[in-house]
């Protein structure tokens, strides 16, 4: 019973996601990333470009018919500061709230409680000087994304350090990066539980690989390409996965984008199972707005295992409907599907997930999720009801 109650606390604690990143922009003809975002595939530090948008575009009362110019309210703690041109900075703050069940001796429920917690905490950094680019975060976790740690506290409250690295533009289409950042690969979003983030191990939560990176963007034409030469917070050396990641997306339009993903990686040891593992994941996925304030997001991957010599193929897949029923109310309907070995006599696992969010007023949103399935890509787990609320805001 404490094993399960451990479980089910930290399920909902990894719910949400500590990233900034909104695929459904789409539905407002972005099908870009680096317009907004430091990172060139998005989520994380926003630019001024990204700043002003999210003053405008997201929250109740703003929208791109507003006429208003955001003046230095956009800025990092609204202007107090008067930062470098050179200098980006920004602050996020995440909390959650969810019930939590009473059980008896017996295990049956006798009644619920709620807890409040904070989920994120991170203070982002980045530069911009001529040709040269680069981002880093630090933060403070109570638990959970132990691939980001810097520290090993046994209170549970640990400083993260989710992404660093710098970068050379040789041309306005070009980005070359080294350090810690996140994988390109399928959907960025901020749900780092869903099944194709998690399966694949290319969450923006806390699976940030270091490596080198070369990204492109012209014209409709997104691609990027990391190459993974481990996560330095893990250790030992073992652990460490080597090999590749990225992507190629093409918008033909702006109110669509199709792209494809593959993932190559080896290590000597998984950190789950502890065997010699390879792991590989290729997919399609798709961007589109076939409305005014509707946005279709969706991602297939076909997963390929190799543990110790024994073999497996599975799948994951994402469909999700985003609608903005007024400016700055969102209603999103999501259905996953997810089978680690398509060859055993287990069924695979899926999942119902209605989320409602509301960008109050700039820089401050609310969010409620309620879902039916599993919390994990795991067949055989039992379906349960999960529920819970977040507040996010960044300054």
């Amino acid at each position: 019973m404490m094993a399960s109650a451990a479980l089910f606390t930290v399920a909902l604690f990894s719910l949400g996601g500590p990233a900034y990143a909104y695929p459904w922009m789409i539905a407002h003809d972005y099908t870009g990333c680096a317009q907004c975002h430091v990172d060139p595939s998005g989520a994380g530090l926003l630019t001024d470009y990204g700043r002003a948008l999210g003053m405008q575009l997201l929250p109740t009362g703003g929208g791109e018919a507003s006429g208003e110019t955001p003046g230095p309210e956009k800025d990092f703690l609204r202007g107090a500061i008067d930062l470098p041109s050179w200098l980006l900075m920004q602050a996020d703050v995440r909390s959650l709230g969810y019930p939590m069940p009473t059980t008896d001796a017996a295990g049956d429920i006798t009644g619920w409680s709620g807890r409040f917690i904070l989920m994120q905490s991170d203070l982002r950094s980045g530069f911009k000087a001529g040709d040269f680019v680069g981002a880093a975060s630090l933060g403070v976790v109570s638990d959970g994304a132990s691939a980001a740690w810097i520290s090993s506290s046994d209170s549970g409250w640990n400083l993260v350090a989710r992404e660093y690295w710098a970068g050379w533009r040789p041309s306005k289409a070009l980005l070359v990066r080294a350090g810690r950042m996140n994988l390109p690969f399928g959907v960025r979003t901020e749900e780092h539980t869903q099944y194709v983030r998690a399966i694949t191990r290319t969450s923006t939560n806390a699976d940030q690989q270091g490596g080198v990176a070369v990204a492109v963007q012209r014209k409709g034409l997104r691609a990027e390409i990391l190459g993974i030469a481990g996560n330095p917070q893990v250790s030992p050396d073992a652990f460490r996965e080597r090999g590749y990641a990225g992507f190629a997306s093409w918008a033909p339009k702006k109110n669509i984008e199709v792209g494809l993903s593959s993932l190559i990686t080896t290590a000597e040891a998984d950190i789950g199972t502890l065997a010699p593992r390879t792991r590989q994941a290729h997919g399609p996925f798709v961007r589109w707005s076939p409305l005014d304030g509707v946005a279709v997001l969706a991602e297939a991957d076909l997963l390929r295992s190799a543990d110790d010599g024994l073999t497996s193929t599975g799948a994951a897949s994402l469909a999700e409907v985003d609608w903005e029923l007024i400016n700055g109310v969102h209603v999103r309907g999501i259905g996953q599907h997810c089978d680690t070995d398509l060859g055993d006599a287990e069924a695979g696992v899926a999942t119902a997930w209605l989320a409602g969010q509301w960008f109050i007023v700039p820089r401050v949103d609310l969010r409620v999720d309620v879902l039916h399935g599993t919390l994990q890509c795991a067949p055989g787990l039992d379906p349960s009801w999960y529920a819970l609320g977040q507040l996010h805001f960044y300054l």
